[in-house]
């Protein structure tokens, strides 16, 4: 058995949680596909580490180039990966000391010469564990704003799902008032009932200038949702004072805007639907 300090070496310590979040974009971002790619393209779902890690060896072994920032992103999802399984281990001896296992037996378990070795393990696990729990702490601020954001995200983005398709039924109602209006101008010179056909074309109207509001209640629903997103960006800037942060709170902003511009627009298009009054 060679032992570590014959090698001479160097456990890097636990990477900084920015930079393993950043990792995770970037590997993503350049590797996921099918359902992972659309987790990412929605909601901004990285992929497990593991599954990251595999597709930079892949792609290597299959040929392709792979340049130093996906190699370094790996690297340090190994690093946190490797941390979080010292820790469980840690924990697992943990439970051997509360359960009456001796390190003579742990020793045994993990073929290590004697107990002080065994022990001298327990010692090192431990003290990559508090690495873990330190680096969790700092990190768990960066998770929770994360999952805000996306939160905010699949909102916004539901509600602008469901003003796209309220705008689809709002054009469908249009087709047919017009293809009702082209059946009244017909029918008046075959003798057919004009007030049958006046009656249904008022109707189309109805359903057209219906359709219109519920494609701008959807837009107005997505604006609110995005303005949402914009206010707890520029919350998270007041505490770092990021510009990223603010470029973020002032794309989500903008987006809001064209999103009411937008419905003020069908607001007058259901407005023309209506019947005027007499």
């Amino acid at each position: 058995m060679t032992k570590v300090a014959e090698l001479n070496w160097v456990e890097p310590p636990a990477p900084d949680p920015d930079m393993v979040t950043a990792s995770r974009r970037h590997l993503t971002s350049e590797y996921a596909s099918g359902v992972e790619r659309l987790f990412w393209e929605l909601e901004k779902r990285p992929m497990p580490d593991l599954g990251a890690i595999g597709a930079v060896v892949s792609a290597h072994e299959a040929g392709q180039p792979v340049d130093a920032l996906s190699v370094g992103a790996a690297l340090v999802l190994l690093q946190s990966m490797r941390l979080e399984l010292d820790s469980l281990e840690a924990s697992v001896f943990d439970a051997a000391a509360s359960g009456g296992l001796n390190f003579e037996s742990v020793a045994a378990v993990l073929d290590l010469p004697d107990a002080d070795a065994a022990q001298a393990r327990g010692d090192y696990l431990r003290s990559r564990r508090e690495m873990t729990r330190a680096a969790a702490q700092l990190g768990s601020a960066l998770e929770t704003r994360e999952a805000r954001s996306a939160a905010a995200a699949r909102a916004a983005a539901q509600a602008g799902r469901r003003a796209d398709d309220a705008a689809i039924r709002a054009a469908s109602a249009a087709r047919r008032r017009d293809e009702l209006r082209q059946a009244q101008r017909g029918s008046r010179g075959r003798g057919a009932n004009p007030e049958r056909a006046a009656i249904a074309a008022s109707e189309a109207k109805i359903q057209a200038s219906e359709a219109a509001e519920r494609v701008a209640a959807g837009l107005l629903r997505a604006a609110a949702a995005l303005d949402q997103c914009a206010a707890r960006y520029e919350e998270w800037r007041g505490s770092t004072n990021d510009p990223k942060l603010r470029q973020l709170a002032e794309e989500y902003t903008s987006a809001a805007r064209r999103y009411r511009e937008i419905a003020s627009r069908y607001r007058d298009i259901s407005g023309s639907y209506k019947e005027p009054s007499r």
